[in-house]
């Protein structure tokens, strides 16, 4: 019985191109496309890198063999080297793609600037509603995007009758938009806990105004945030508007000149008795 004998090894070059060059350009652009445009989930990257390193192992056995008969039928070494040369790099750039592979599975994926800047400004106050949704409670700083959440809340609850507040202010700005929001709805507002600064004009916005059990209301004249003040800004004329405003909602212009006498760096805490007198709050509910 004639045995047929084993076909010989691929020559060298050819070997080369076709079990290692043109095969391992492929899987590398394969890696390069996946990276760029997929964002695989961590076993299915261990997957991927495990048949691509099987792969690679018999490319490496592939061309040792090819190498061996290269060697023995020409004696030449330096094409051998070379050969050797080409899989450490290929080896190489398989490595570097399956880390960038695991480290974009393993990313958590942070959000554009804008979108941190704005948790990072929602996470200085709270807004929730209450079970009944009849009650906004508010919490916190006042800053940018606050009224922006509110008409949304405002919106999605259309029973809301009252915002109750508590927080040390915050900027003007943005709380002459809650205040708008607040009157254009017809809210009553309660403080049941601090409520100061800037906060006591979201409050004064109120159709009816109370104080919860641990409420009060703390006033202070207008400072800026930046020490170098700012040219454009004039605090008196600011004060003036919403002076105006609180001589609007019924407050005494008595009580609204003591306001904005007291310092910036002081903050000024009437009495119930007070604020009812000056008509800031009305009588509590029988």
């Amino acid at each position: 019985m004639l045995h047929r004998p084993p076909a010989p090894p691929p020559s060298l070059p050819r070997s080369l191109a076709l079990q290692v060059v043109l095969p391992r350009a492929a899987v590398l652009l394969g890696w390069l496309a996946l990276n760029h445009w997929i964002r695989l989930p961590v076993p299915l990257v261990f997957a991927l890198i495990s048949a691509d390193g099987l792969f690679l192992l018999w490319q490496s056995r592939a061309l040792l063999r090819s190498a061996d008969a290269h060697v023995q039928s020409t004696g030449a070494m330096a094409p051998v080297w070379g050969g050797y040369l080409l899989m450490l790099f290929a080896g190489f750039a398989a490595l570097t793609q399956w880390w960038d592979a695991l480290l974009i599975a393993r990313a958590i994926e942070e959000p554009a600037y804008a979108e941190q800047r704005r948790m990072e400004r929602e996470a200085l106050y709270s807004l929730s509603v209450s079970g009944d949704g009849r009650s906004l409670r508010l919490r916190g700083e006042i800053t940018y995007g606050l009224t922006k959440r509110l008409r949304r809340l405002a919106a999605d609850n259309p029973s809301l009758v009252q915002v109750d507040l508590a927080g040390p202010g915050g900027l003007i700005a943005e709380a002459r938009g809650a205040a708008q929001l607040i009157r254009q709805r017809g809210w009553d507002t309660r403080a049941d806990g601090l409520c100061a600064s800037a906060c006591t004009l979201v409050f004064a916005a109120g159709r009816r105004r109370t104080l919860g059990s641990g409420g009060q209301l703390g006033f202070h004249s207008y400072t800026l945030m930046f020490g170098s003040g700012l040219p454009q800004v004039d605090l008196q004329r600011e004060q003036e508007k919403d002076r105006a405003f609180l001589l609007g909602q019924g407050v005494s212009a008595e009580f609204a000149a003591r306001i904005f006498a007291v310092p910036g760096t002081e903050l000024w805490l009437p009495g119930r008795d007070e604020l009812l007198g000056a008509g800031l709050i009305g009588p509590e509910p029988q």
